[in-house]
């Protein structure tokens, strides 16, 4: 009777256990689905920095490209496959990594053991970052210049890249949807450069606002408007009177793919 009841007692804890268990991999799955519905709207959520500390957190070339890299890519990588796209030593990419999670710029998206050793992969926390040094404009003047001097020489490497790879269209029309470089330099009056300002940033506003696609083709670019000071700084000749300098060889914004 004694090892009767046992077995009975152990049948019924096995049968608890492996009910217990079934209902932890539902709510597992349960919590899957739901990371899964959110997840698109996550991926939508473009974050605006103010802060002088992150502002500098990102004023690093490295951690710059750690964090595009996952956000164009929009794939979990852990720091070796990162390493991998970067050309970087693993063990150089930890600290920024750190960084970048302290600054909520990054989040961990997975762990799992791989030969006995916890590997982690991190995703962007946010689709796009824009940054506002407005409130803190002299704190973060020589953080800017370097995010700016590190986003320019990434897109000049990637679009000159993207013309040595690409094969030259016949068709004019076809040369510029596949890529196209533009120079404006010109004195006009200031109502109308202002107003060109703001209708330029509506037609960014308005990019922004598209659908996503991903189907769809991937397009980049980039938008840069300034007015230069009265005096002249190294290397400027000043304001051009001429609406057309300097552009394409026919006086027109210069195509190029």
């Amino acid at each position: 009777m004694g090892n009767r009841n046992r077995r009975a007692e152990l049948g019924e804890a096995i049968g608890e256990l492996r009910s217990g268990l079934r209902a932890g991999q539902d709510a597992v799955a349960d919590a899957r689905r739901a990371v899964a519905d959110i997840r698109p709207l996550i991926d939508e959520v473009v974050r605006t920095v103010t802060d002088v500390d992150t502002i500098k957190a990102l004023a690093d070339s490295t951690r710059l490209r750690i964090l595009r890299g996952l956000t164009r890519d929009g794939v979990a990588k852990s720091a070796k496959e990162l390493a991998e796209d970067l050309g970087e030593p693993q063990t150089k990419l930890y600290r920024h990594l750190k960084v970048l999670l302290e600054a909520g710029l990054i989040e961990v998206a997975e762990t799992r053991v791989v030969s006995g050793i916890v590997e982690t992969k991190y995703r962007a926390a946010q689709s796009s970052v824009t940054i506002d040094p407005t409130e803190h404009p002299e704190e973060t003047r020589e953080a800017m210049g370097r995010i700016i001097g590190e986003n320019l020489t990434d897109y000049r490497e990637r679009f000159l890249r993207h013309m040595e790879t690409e094969a030259m269209p016949a068709d004019s029309e076809q040369a510029k949807r596949n890529g196209m470089l533009m120079f404006l330099s010109s004195t006009v009056a200031p109502d109308a450069a202002a107003d060109f300002q703001r209708r330029m940033q509506d037609l960014v506003k308005e990019f922004d606002n598209l659908p996503r696609d991903p189907d769809g083709v991937r397009v980049e670019g980039i938008v840069s408007w300034f007015t230069p000071s009265r005096s002249k700084g190294p290397g400027d000749s000043g304001d051009s009177a001429d609406p057309g300098d300097p552009s394409g060889p026919d006086g027109r914004p210069d195509p190029a793919s």
